[in-house]
């Protein structure tokens, strides 16, 4: 895959977590558990290494400019909490086969940014 579509993926890749850490942060238990919070480090560190290979974002066309901000800014608005539970472990989360909403959306992320890598 050329070099251009690689990296629209991986911005609109990192928009979509972006995303879905922002709506799950609405939700009673998704909200204070460990697992988002630990899923929300995880995405900041390789959207910072991400953000550092890119060059000058100011010479990107809008669209992907908009996006890339956009992801900044939901990022930075999220709020974690000081004391995640462990949802699962706790008995709370009740999703069947012990899936998580936010690591599975994790899983499909990264595939999707592997999957242009290769």
């Amino acid at each position: 895959m050329d070099k251009d579509k690689i990296l629209i993926n991986k911005i609109r890749a990192f928009y979509f977590m972006a995303g879905v850490l922002a709506h799950q942060e609405r939700d009673y238990r998704c909200s204070v558990c460990k697992s988002r919070k630990e899923v929300f480090e995880e995405l900041i560190e390789e959207f910072e290494d991400f953000k550092m290979g890119i060059g000058n974002i100011e010479e990107m066309p809008e669209i992907l400019r908009s996006l890339i901000n956009k992801t900044i800014e939901t990022l930075e608005s999220l709020k974690l909490p000081e004391r995640p539970i462990p949802q699962r472990k706790e008995g709370a989360c009740h999703f069947p086969d012990k899936e998580c909403l936010i690591k599975e959306c994790m899983d499909i992320f990264e595939d999707l940014v592997e999957e242009d890598e290769a």
